[in-house]
């Protein structure tokens, strides 16, 4: 859809932009986000995107971002885009069950945002939590939402089991996390290179457990899995091509993000996560796969180690005594199993992902358009 676009002048876009929101019936969509650096393009894609619209920001204490800070950021986020003004929420602040956790000085540029200012608000979130906003949210529409997962699948999880009535409200699942030919991406040099995890994705094995919850429901899922997203490399020529681009506030803060994360980018280890997740979205031609059942390891043992986040609270939210898990299989997403198919996104278009991003982020604020 995106491509059509690509020779239009900015106020051309902005034209489109009303268009579409008068005239198409979008796609609606409740984004849920860790926070982590890729989550903020993404919020930025469903938020800016003429085919969504989008209802709600949900997030946790699960994932990289902490709530305190992203009950700031989010609404810091939003003001750059053309939704500045959807609800948000927060969730729990530990996993379903395990002690694992994003290593902390990931978690502090979640929380600053990488140091790059965003405009500051007076918004608050809901008096909801996040599994309350989301049943709220489906609960007001006639059609079918997407639900967009770009962390842990905590408040997913939770929301199943606390509200199944709402499964036929959602049309599908789109998820960042997992990967199955695909290396994993727990070991990191300089964070995490001694961890003896080879094969899990970061969403998954934060909180293993609600991940496996959510692949033996029956919603729809598509797993934009490592598989898929290893194959859009974020390189120094996209950044300069990007910097090249840029003509709004949402592209503008993005580019900033790129220059201060050129370490990242020239380590090779970058990619679109969540962007590529939220692309799917409205683009199903970026997921490419087949359906598969898919199941969770995690194997319980006796104590934690070096791995285990000793700050979490021996009690479950739901009561129950928190249990250790082995990190070398914890999180690890693997085919088979009796649980119900979902598609697994195996091929995409990396270019019409780059070109995407770029188009997507400079349709203009309708608030800075000048009348004519």
């Amino acid at each position: 859809m995106l491509q059509r676009f690509s020779r239009l002048s900015n106020a051309s876009l902005a034209v489109i932009f009303a268009i579409f929101c008068s005239s198409v019936s979008a796609e609606k969509v409740i984004y849920d986000t860790d926070m982590g650096i890729d989550d903020w393009s993404a919020m930025l894609v469903v938020a800016n995107h003429p085919d969504i619209e989008l209802l709600g920001v949900t997030s946790n204490g699960v994932g990289e971002g902490h709530c305190a800070e992203n009950m700031v950021n989010i609404p810091g986020l939003l003001a750059l885009s053309n939704s500045p003004d959807v609800p948000f929420a927060c969730g729990d602040h530990y996993p379903i069950d395990g002690y694992f956790a994003f290593p902390g000085p990931w978690r502090q540029q979640a929380d600053t945002l990488s140091g790059v200012p965003v405009p500051k608000t007076n918004r608050q979130p809901t008096n909801m939590d996040s599994v309350e906003l989301i049943h709220h949210l489906l609960s007001q529409q006639d059609e079918q939402v997407v639900l967009l997962s770009a962390g842990s699948l905590t408040n997913i999880a939770q929301w199943l089991h606390k509200y199944p009535d709402d499964m036929p409200k959602v049309s599908r699942l789109v998820m960042m996390g997992g990967g199955f030919d695909a290396p994993g991406n727990i070991i990191v040099p300089g964070f995490t290179g001694d961890h003896p995890n080879k094969k899990a994705e970061w969403n998954i094995y934060v909180d293993a457990v609600a991940a496996e919850q959510v692949f033996a429901s029956n919603l729809a899922v598509e797993v934009v899995g490592l598989d898929l997203t290893n194959q859009v490399k974020v390189t120094p020529e996209y950044a300069k091509r990007f910097k090249s681009e840029v003509r709004t506030p949402a592209a503008k803060f993005w580019d900033k993000v790129l220059d201060d994360n050129d370490w990242f980018i020239e380590s090779e280890e970058y990619y679109f996560w969540d962007v590529l997740a939220a692309l799917v979205v409205v683009e199903p031609e970026l997921c490419q796969g087949e359906l598969q059942s898919v199941w969770v390891e995690f194997s319980e043992v006796k104590s934690g180690g070096k791995w285990t986040d000793t700050s979490m609270p021996k009690i479950t939210e739901a009561g129950k005594t928190r249990s250790h898990y082995d990190p070398a299989t914890f999180g690890i997403t693997l085919i088979g199993g009796n649980n119900p198919a979902v598609k697994i996104c195996r091929h995409t278009e990396p270019q019409r992902a780059f070109d995407a991003l770029i188009e997507i982020l400079n349709v203009e604020r309708q608030s800075d358009i000048q009348p004519i």
